[in-house]
């Protein structure tokens, strides 16, 4: 009997570590970094799971690093090169537009809640990039007005029938308050993570949360500011698990916690436009775009060139090259196509562009190269393996090794990783499992 006994015991598994999730949660903290979980600042929830569960010490993102992009790579394995989101904002005749890739159908590779769906798993998608329209048992899509003036309507159609008017209801917070600010959309879409998982227990669910990164853009990179909102931040977290808890379901629940994106601090500004403009290659009507052979598609913190003749090519690497250096000091880097192959970046574009630190990319239509100063302290963009752009992440809960410290990953490891755990088929992805955190 006592043979039997400890048999059993060698056998049994550990509960956290080797059983496998029915259930998992992926928390995106926009602008998360290492050092929020692994430095001095006020985040008990992150560091409780440091200690209980498995983190890596850097993540790389991808190029370029924004939110978008970044969020396009985690739920399908590949880049931007393949995902078809290669910068926030959508692109039309005249440039960039005001609107976001807010919809599912921009998406041209395959994703974790599609793969979810195929195997008859329950998905809910609370506020994540690139999720209006997506086919998901319980959807609230990321979306707003850029005037500022219907964000709540467009939230409302872009949720499935009448689950915002539930949430608003259940959490006592009316529907046209929650994008006040991204502190306010955080309280409600963590409120409302914690409550879709409560009670409808999906296997598969899906959050972002975004005040930290719209504090250190504000307000740079390490102000006393970011603190406090990672602090916040943290309580939000702490909201979601409490959420799970209630549910039953912590012990077959595995919680993930990532980032898309570092931040570097940015004091002034290059408008490449200008020297296109200055070559001929772009025609305005007052402050707008009339035609162009050439325009400068902007990222902040980096940007992509388009062209297109190819018979223009060279005259607008003349130009770029001209212009990169002044008296004497180099101001960006002009990556050619082979580069942005090997960065997986803008299949389209004919050139990127990659600043010398400080500086950051607009897209203006300036009169010269060097015009004026960043709207933001801080940004991203640059390429993801520059210091400071590393992002964060961290997993915790069922079907993960205790213990584990990861010294580097990427952000397309995040999904055949959740794929091989919840036993999906994904097709064709550029990321590995992890496998040093599996059982």
């Amino acid at each position: 009997m006592r043979t039997l006994a400890l048999v059993f015991f060698l056998l049994a598994p550990v509960a956290g570590q080797d059983l496998r999730p029915e259930h998992v949660v992926i928390v995106s903290i926009d602008g998360l970094r290492p050092e929020f979980y692994l430095g001095d600042y006020d985040a008990p929830t992150l560091k409780e799971m440091v200690r209980d569960g498995a983190h890596a010490r850097l993540v790389e993102s991808v190029f370029p690093s924004s939110t978008y992009p970044a969020h396009a790579s985690i739920v399908t394995g590949v880049r931007p090169w393949k995902h078809g989101i290669v910068a926030n904002t959508t692109w039309g005749e005249s440039g960039a537009t005001r609107d976001w890739y807010w919809h599912a159908r921009d998406l041209k590779a395959g994703t974790l809640w599609q793969a979810a769906r195929e195997k008859g798993l329950k998905v809910a998608i609370t506020y994540w990039p690139s999720s209006v329209g997506a086919v998901a048992d319980w959807v609230l899509g990321e979306i707003w007005d850029p005037e500022g003036k219907e964000t709540a309507r467009r939230l409302k159609d872009a949720a499935t029938p009448g689950l915002l008017v539930e949430l608003s209801l259940a959490l006592g917070i009316p529907h046209e308050r929650i994008a006040d600010d991204k502190a306010a959309i955080d309280t409600f879409v963590s409120s409302a993570a914690a409550y879709v998982f409560r009670r409808y227990k999906p296997n598969l669910q899906f959050v972002h949360l975004l005040n930290v990164d719209d504090v250190q853009h504000k307000d740079g990179r390490d102000a006393p500011s970011v603190r406090e909102a990672v602090r916040r931040q943290d309580a939000n977290l702490a909201r979601i698990l409490r959420g799970i808890r209630t549910s039953g379901l912590s012990e077959r629940t595995l919680v993930i916690v990532t980032g898309d994106h570092g931040f570097v601090d940015v004091e002034r500004q290059l408008c490449p436009n200008a020297l296109l403009k200055g070559a001929g290659l772009i025609e305005t009507d007052g402050p707008r775009v009339r035609s162009w052979k050439a325009l400068v598609r902007s990222s902040g913190g980096s940007a992509a060139v388009y062209v297109k003749d190819p018979a223009d090519v060279s005259r607008v690497a003349e130009a770029l090259s001209w212009g990169s250096v002044e008296n004497g000091r180099r101001l960006y880097t002009v990556l050619g196509r082979a580069e942005l192959d090997a960065l997986g970046s803008h299949p389209e574009a004919a050139f990127g562009l990659d600043p010398e630190p400080g500086w950051a990319f607009s897209g203006a239509l300036a009169s010269r190269l060097v015009e004026g100063v960043p709207s933001v302290k801080a940004n991203h963009g640059q390429r993801p393996d520059r210091a400071g752009l590393h992002t964060g992440f961290l997993a915790s809960g069922a079907g993960v090794k205790a213990g584990v410290t990861l010294d580097r990953m990427r952000l397309i490891d995040i999904a055949p990783t959740v794929a091989r755990l919840l036993g999906l088929e994904m097709g064709a992805v550029e990321g590995i499992p992890l496998a040093a955190l599996l059982p």
